[in-house]
């Protein structure tokens, strides 16, 4: 909430100053956002491609070292540690991202582009004695307010939570626990009581300035619902940037557009998984890899699973826009950061302790600069050997020195 009030909501309103259209606005916060997760995003890329690498060469180890479980092992975090490989890199930028993931969220459902209900809890007695009893100035729950004005502020109900007997009469009001409150600010109010609005009189009734008359005693809740003033804004082939449509609704013709932008976060969302999942190409006649075959179903299920949750999760169409243009975005600098060169990876299947660098992409491919004996010595130009201790000369087509043929020969 916080990071909705002090980052999200500002920017928004700067934009909005400027462009004179709350979804210009959106448009510029969501590519400002993704700007900002450049860095991020590029690491996680980088992870991928990385964790993309390892199959093929793991597969090698495994094969290599299979009959000496220890020495797999040791190899393995070897491997990894001289590769700079950690699986759970990739979800590290994720976890970084979440927080900001829920304050869009929390922007776009609610003012100014939707609706939120901010209410008092309300406890009327039957005692004839009983008096008034303030139990909390204000409501427990403040909710940013956004006015016509662009006057941003956190609003409350006050009172808050009170007992009264049968009879007494309240005057709630709004009332800005931070910020100043536009002079449009006009909420409606409603009475809830076991979880349902007060709709007969002779029960509780409240009028539109915040008079409330308590008839019968129980428990109720005063709701002050403050409205979005960008709810019903229209921007392009969208006729409402805080409007919810879900189920059977999304049939009607004039929510065809929030219908467009489901279909749409699913194909960007398939096209963003695409760019950024790379997948060795497979040998004639070798089985697919474990690993690239759960990320191909992955790739598959994902975009279909999550957008028909959406047919039935009430999101504002300006959630959707976000999420769709985040997704374009995102894709567009996938493609990018994809272009880039991938660092070959440290081969440690030199048990004389070279370190062999191999073209990930395709690991039975020398390097350039490398004799087919392998004789080189590390120091030639193009070479990508570079020998540690021992000598990469006569070895057998296993990699296994000469030093170590003669020792097994010995025993």
């Amino acid at each position: 909430m916080d990071l909705t009030y002090s980052f999200m909501i500002p920017i928004l309103e700067y934009f909005e100053q400027l462009t004179d259209s709350y979804g210009w606005a959106l448009v510029s916060l969501t590519i400002l956002v993704r700007i900002l997760l450049w860095p991020l995003v590029a690491k996680q890329t980088e992870s991928m491609q990385r964790m993309s690498q390892l199959s093929p060469m793991m597969k090698k180890l495994k094969e290599r070292y299979e009959k000496d479980p220890e020495l797999y092992q040791r190899k393995t975090m070897e491997f990894m540690m001289k590769n700079r490989v950690n699986p759970m890199s990739s979800c590290l930028p994720l976890l970084i991202q979440l927080p900001i993931f829920i304050a869009l969220f929390a922007t776009f459902s609610g003012p100014p582009f939707g609706d939120k209900p901010v209410d008092a809890h309300v406890k009327v007695v039957k005692e004839a004695t009983a008096s008034r009893e303030v139990t909390r100035e204000t409501s427990g729950s403040a909710i940013p307010y956004v006015g016509g004005d662009g006057k941003v502020a956190k609003v409350a109900i006050f009172p808050g939570d009170l007992k009264v007997p049968v009879g007494d009469s309240v005057e709630f009001g709004g009332r800005a626990v931070e910020g100043e409150l536009s002079d449009d600010f006009k909420p409606s109010w409603e009475i809830h009581k076991d979880n349902q609005k007060v709709t007969d009189n002779a029960v509780a009734e409240i009028d539109d300035r915040g008079h409330a008359v308590f008839h019968k005693d129980g428990e109720y809740k005063v709701v002050a619902i403050i409205h979005g003033i960008a709810k019903d804004e229209k921007f392009g082939f969208i006729n409402g940037l805080g409007k919810i449509a879900i189920g059977k609704d999304l049939l009607k013709q004039e929510n065809f557009d929030a219908i467009l932008l489901i279909l749409g976060f699913g194909f960007t969302m398939w096209l963003s998984q695409k760019l950024s999942v790379t997948t060795p190409k497979a040998k004639p006649g070798e089985p697919i890899d474990e690993q690239q075959r759960v990320q191909q179903d992955v790739m598959k299920v994902m975009p279909l699973a999550l957008t028909g949750t959406f047919v039935f999760i009430p999101l504002p169409v300006g959630v959707l826009v976000y999420m769709v243009l985040s997704n374009i975005i995102q894709s567009g600098q996938t493609w990018l950061l994809m272009r880039r060169p991938v660092p070959p990876l440290i081969d440690v299947m030199d048990d004389d302790g070279g370190d062999i660098i191999i073209d990930a992409t395709d690991p039975g491919k020398k390097p350039p600069g490398l004799p087919d004996d392998r004789s080189g010595n590390g120091k030639e130009p193009g070479s990508k050997i570079n020998i540690k201790k021992g000598s990469s000369e006569d070895r057998d087509p296993q990699g296994v020195s000469s030093k170590r043929r003669n020792k097994k020969k010995k025993k």
